[in-house]
């Protein structure tokens, strides 16, 4: 089978999976000592089930705060993760399947935040859209030493917008926003 028949395939399957639900969060950085500051969840009709700051321990990275504009300042009198961990728990059950775009990357600082108060990391079926849209669309074409597009990239290739936003309510709706696409078989721009 096509790399992208596969691709196409996968999302219509995962889209018909009543409980699919698209993920994004926002972090302090990207290290190892970094934190969940902000998280999304939307259902496979775009309706935000959770949306939330997260208040972490850490001060948010100055490289971070360029990419989503998110401060210390702002994250003041956002609740802690215990309370946010509690609520995603309340919402996702065991092995439901969470679509993110660049699962490894969401998965680990979910896994790193909830270790900091020692939590468990919720065990979720974790899709990754950034894989799959490698998959249906080759590499991106400008900067071809790279195997997966950013998100934007991926949006512009399949013909979508991109908010420029780089929250995440606005990264979750967008990856859901291509999956969709990839879903219906959507031609490639370029």
């Amino acid at each position: 089978m096509q790399p992208q028949r596969r691709a196409r395939d996968w999302a219509r399957a995962i889209l018909t999976h009543p409980g699919v639900v698209f993920l994004d969060t926002e972090t302090s950085g990207v290290g190892r000592f970094d934190e969940v500051i902000e998280i999304a969840v939307l259902d496979r009709a775009g309706r935000v089930l959770l949306h939330s700051l997260v208040h972490p321990t850490c001060p948010v990275h100055p490289a971070a705060a360029h990419v989503h504009n998110l401060t210390d300042a702002d994250l003041i009198y956002a609740p802690s993760w215990p309370v946010v961990y509690h609520q995603l728990r309340t919402l996702l059950r065991s092995g439901q399947p969470v679509i993110t775009y660049n699962a490894d990357f969401d998965r680990r600082l979910i896994t790193q935040t909830c270790a900091r108060y020692r939590l468990p990391p919720p065990q979720l079926n974790w899709h990754c859209a950034m894989h799959r849209f490698a998959e249906y669309a080759g590499p991106p074409p400008v900067a071809s030493w790279r195997r997966y597009h950013r998100l934007a990239e991926a949006l512009e290739r399949i013909g979508l917008s991109y908010s420029g936003l780089h929250r995440a309510a606005a990264d979750a709706d967008a990856c859901r926003l291509l999956v969709h696409a990839m879903a219906r078989g959507q031609l490639l721009r370029f």
